[in-house]
């Protein structure tokens, strides 16, 4: 599963590490680290910033790899010395550890002098190094696993020395573990860091040992971690092989286990608050969510239902893991939050509800007494108390709402009004199966009166969408948010003529060799849109595989899963991330290099990625369980573009393999 050696020089987001509780982020020398960063950019420095010296000199990382369970640093040429560093965190502890392996690499035999300088105080054994001021009131401490040949103290600065003698081609090793805590707790630290340190190569092997075990149970049924589990790819695909299991990787590096709503949980992104999780972001993982971790998705969504879609609170955004009661009761005339909360929320249930076949959750009364089925009703129906614009359609805000850096998309866009005829027919089949056929045809009678006013945002010929600004504008949008979310919530009502203009906009304007633009340099926004995830010169990693899904269901199945397999390249940085950017001179052009972006807020890896994985089950296999008829099959006789099997894939107590090829998708077994 690893990445490639990528050069720093082109590299903009560093590789992170995950533990289940806690993430660090390398940076560019070969042995400091941000543990945990904290927010958005410039990162904190959660513990001392050590780093290491070959007789005296200090050498930049000049290449970087990124495993799961640990990130890889390098510098082949210091001056006769090849330096390699490997740093790791023990699984659900506050803890760092960090290999650093010197190798000769002339013909001669050498004497040289590794150090390591720490910040802070020297520890009453004079070893070991504390350390309370990178964050208010807690303290760090830092220990050698190897006694140092000399301790010195440089300013505020611990020194540890080892001189060592190398035979031609010989190499040595040195490692150190660090742990924080409040500062009341330094005593257990600092016997927690010596433990460490003491048994530093069990812990240190402990380290991948525990990622191959959480891997493992990701895909086992029955197994003791997760309530459910993930089905098993097989395919001669290698690019699909790759991006399928890049998405697994993660969601799990995105696990946490410390949260009280559920011990099992996925957040948003590491360097965020810690408990951070976005309903946009995680609603793309929904399905994989669904299969992996059903008992753990339920107990938080129970938590997302109560919540109010248009509160101005933190809650308007994401939902705080660490809260397990409360919620906002305030009816607001305007949406304060994001936009897309009420259908990024409805999907995510929607999701869970037909992939779990998990019927009686619609009857269960949630924390503010209201029943699941009549929550639904509630926010499919959202928009009518919204204020209004052109021709009666909602309006969804300003750029804060939306998507923030795109200036002209405001106001009435086809994508949340689509969504609405979306979850009001969807809500209709919940209905139905539940024998309310009064409000379902409601549901139903109000969708069919929306739908031509959205329809008439489509600009014919164009593939793309309009939308109806307060000042009585009508502004045409380029962009993919219209694409995914007004093309999938309409694609029985699209004409073919349509459907193939919308495929050929995104071909022509959106699409590259190894990515794509989320906004298209033709639209009048472009120029001042530069944000990665969301402008021209760049996409949120989400959108492609949400891109993908709409291409198929629009009728170009090739043309999608020949897209999603050109992404691949991006998975030699690792995991999937918030955004990918263009760079370098041919950064207009269709073949323009493309990596993890950090500016602009933009964080390393982020649960969107996993929709890489929920493309493959939901789309290419067409697992889609429709709501009460027990059909798990969206499509299965479109010809697919490839050949494989998707094994272990459970649904109402049974557990399938589905074969995809040429001539569909088939059962092969059931069991």
């Amino acid at each position: 599963m690893a990445g490639d050696w990528i050069p720093m020089a082109q590299v903009e987001n560093m590789p992170a590490v995950h533990n289940f509780n806690h993430m660090l982020v390398v940076n560019r020398d070969l042995t400091s680290y941000f543990y945990y960063p904290g927010g958005i950019y410039p990162w904190k420095k959660g513990h001392p910033i050590t780093t290491l010296t070959i007789d005296g000199q200090e050498y930049p990382a000049m290449e970087t790899r990124c495993f799961p369970y640990k990130a890889l640093r390098r510098n082949q040429y210091c001056n006769g010395t090849s330096v390699e560093t490997d740093t790791r965190m023990i699984n659900e502890l506050r803890n760092v550890m960090c290999r650093i392996i010197a190798t000769n690499t002339t013909i001669l035999p050498r004497r040289i002098t590794l150090a390591l300088h720490v910040p802070g105080k020297l520890m009453a054994d004079g070893i070991g190094v504390s350390n309370s001021t990178q964050r208010p009131g807690v303290v760090s401490v830092v220990r050698p696993a190897r006694k140092p040949d000399a301790v010195s103290v440089e300013k505020d600065t611990v020194v540890w020395r080892w001189m060592v003698e190398l035979p031609k081609g010989g190499s040595t090793h040195i490692e150190f573990a660090a742990g924080d805590e409040a500062s009341e707790q330094s005593a257990q630290t600092d016997a927690n860091v010596i433990k460490w340190a003491a048994g530093f190569n069990s812990y240190f092997d402990a380290c991948k040992t525990n990622w191959e075990n959480r891997w493992a149970d990701a895909f086992t049924p029955g197994n003791k971690h997760f309530s459910g589990h993930l089905p098993i790819l097989k395919s001669n695909d290698a690019a699909l092989m790759r991006n399928y299991y890049v998405g697994v990787w993660t969601m799990l590096a995105l696990e946490r286990t410390q949260f009280p709503v559920n011990k099992r949980s996925f957040i948003t992104s590491g360097e965020r608050e810690d408990g951070t999780q976005f309903y946009w972001d995680a609603s793309m993982q929904s399905t994989a969510w669904a299969l992996l971790e059903p008992a753990g998705m339920k107990a938080t969504l129970r938590r997302w239902l109560v919540q109010n879609p248009r509160t101005g609170q933190a809650s308007g955004y994401a939902l705080d893991l660490r809260n397990v009661k409360g919620f906002d009761t305030t009816h607001y005339n305007r949406i304060n939050g994001y936009a897309f909360n009420a259908c990024t929320i409805f999907k995510t249930i929607d999701e869970y509800l037909r992939v779990t076949n998990d019927r009686a959750f619609l009857d269960e009364k949630l924390e503010n007494g209201k029943s699941v089925i009549e929550t639904l009703d509630a926010l499919a129906t959202d928009w009518e108390t919204l204020p209004k614009g052109h021709d009666g359609l909602a309006n969804y805000g300003e750029n804060n709402n939306l998507l923030e850096c795109a200036p002209a998309y405001i106001n009435c866009v086809s994508s949340c009004n689509a969504q609405d005829i979306w979850m009001m027919r969807q809500t209709a089949k919940w209905y139905s199966l539940r024998n309310n056929s009064m409000r379902a045809k409601q549901l139903e009678t109000k969708a069919a009166a929306l739908l031509p006013k959205v329809m008439s945002l489509y600009e014919p010929g164009a593939g793309v969408w309009n939308a109806w600004q307060l000042n009585g504008k009508r502004v045409e949008l380029r962009h993919c948010v219209d694409f995914i979310y007004t093309g999938n919530a309409l694609k029985r009502d699209l004409s073919g003529k349509q459907k193939s203009e919308m495929v050929s906009f995104v071909k022509n304007e959106l699409l590259t060799r190894d990515w794509m633009r989320a906004m298209s340099l033709k639209d009048s926004a472009a120029v001042n849109s530069d944000r990665p995830d969301h402008g021209p010169m760049g996409a949120y990693d989400g959108w492609v595989p949400l891109t993908v899904n709409t291409m198929w269901n629009l009728g170009d199945p090739e043309g999608a899963y020949k897209f999603y397999c050109s992404t691949v390249v991006v998975t030699s940085e690792g995991p999937f991330a918030q955004a990918r950017e263009f760079f370098g001179p041919n950064r207009m052009e269709y073949d323009a290099p493309v990596r993890i972006a950090a500016r602009q807020g933009c964080m390393k890896e982020c649960i969107s990625g996993v929709a890489f994985s929920d493309v493959v089950i939901t789309t290419f296999f067409g697992f889609v369980p429709e709501a009460g008829n027990g059909r798990i099959l969206a499509d299965p006789s479109t010809p697919r573009p490839f050949s494989g099997e998707l094994r272990n894939v459970h649904f109402a107590g049974k557990e399938f393999t589905l074969k995809a090829g040429h001539k569909g998708v088939k059962v092969i077994s059931e069991h």
